[in-house]
């Protein structure tokens, strides 16, 4: 019996750029430039993912480079996160641990690039290591690195590299838990889980050429309106994913939580963290209709309203985006050959 996805109700209508398709031809070349995929099930992953398109539909106002970019951005963070989800590393926390370590290494503040990291010049990566899986990775993240550094300020350098850090640490957090066969309780899980959207909410101001002043970042309110938009986002990617993450026996999936926790079926986990998910969605849009209103004039003066009003209809464009691109996409696919191979079928 397939599982029965809860529908979500998004207040903003979805959109998507002129430039989706261009950008997702180019985010193939880059993946392939790069050899990032490292066989043809992991490409024919990526191309069903359709991230030019998620691209386009988050970042939908971008011009053409700036939208290529992030998509490069999503292609490389996520062929390295199925590394982290789907192989052997995943189960090793101590090589993870040194394999985000490196990546993070890649990431200055001041811009500067390791010439050795675009490779030696029959066209492979110099220097040795810590996993096979880093070799590619190397020089596709000088490249994004390269691309990005002229559109920002070290302080969002600082910033974007601190959520990756952060995520990285959720990533060996779960490689802890697969070696010990722990499933996290529903707190745990919840704390752990936001942090995996906030460099792609960095992204916007990319886009934008506008980046959030720091007084503005740092209020408890703004905190509040990025942590509802990334609940939002995640738990529906949990919520699309359940069936191939039970199949690959991975615990790390609101869904595969709340089923653990409450000794439910996945269809009465699904439909509760459903409402989970609607009712995140409806603070978010709560908060970004009132969050302008409480700015003292001394911050309005800082990030003028014309700027303020387009980063939050960035925020909003990410969550609808998201939430349209989750039925066109065959990310989530669990009829994968790769995924039915692990388990079979899914328990409902």
């Amino acid at each position: 019996m397939p599982l029965n996805i809860p529908h979500i109700h998004a207040q903003f209508p979805p959109e998507l750029s002129p430039y989706a398709d261009r950008a997702e031809a180019g985010t193939r070349a880059f993946v392939a430039r790069f050899g990032l995929a490292p066989d043809e099930a992991a490409r024919h992953h990526h191309e069903r993912s359709l991230l030019g398109t998620l691209m386009g539909r988050a970042y939908p106002h971008a011009g053409p480079c700036e939208l290529q970019l992030v998509t490069d951005w999503i292609s490389c963070m996520l062929v390295l996160d199925d590394q982290f989800d789907e192989t052997a590393l995943g189960t090793d926390p101590v090589l993870l641990r040194q394999v985000c370590d490196e990546v993070l290494g890649w990431l200055t503040a001041d811009g500067s690039i390791d010439d050795s990291a675009d490779g030696s010049a029959d066209g492979q990566p110099c220097g040795t290591p810590v996993h096979s899986a880093v070799a590619a990775f190397r020089p596709a993240y000088a490249d994004l690195w390269r691309r990005t550094v002229p559109l920002t300020s070290a302080a969002w350098r600082t910033r974007l590299a601190g959520h990756i850090g952060a995520f990285f640490e959720t990533c060996v957090w779960e490689s802890e838990n697969r070696l010990a066969e722990r499933v996290p309780t529903l707190d745990e899980y919840i704390g752990m889980r936001g942090r995996a959207l906030m460099p792609y909410l960095d992204l916007i101001e990319l886009t934008l050429h506008a980046e959030v002043p720091a007084e503005i970042y740092e209020l408890p309110e703004f905190a509040e309106l990025n942590a509802a938009l990334s609940d939002a986002d995640l738990w529906t990617n949990d919520l699309f994913s359940c069936e191939k993450e039970a199949l690959l026996n991975d615990p790390h999936n609101l869904v595969l939580v709340h089923r653990h926790a409450h000794g439910t079926d996945l269809q009465t986990s699904a439909d509760a963290v459903g409402a989970m998910i609607q009712a995140r969605f409806d603070r978010f849009t709560e908060l970004s209709a009132t969050f302008a209103d409480g700015l003292s004039p001394a911050l309005r003066l800082l990030f003028p309203a014309d700027r303020l009003e387009r980063h939050i209809a960035g925020l909003r464009s990410w969550l609808t985006g998201q939430l349209q691109w989750r039925f066109e996409t065959l990310r989530f696919d669990p009829t994968r050959p790769e995924v039915i191979s692990a388990a079979g079928s899914t328990p409902l």
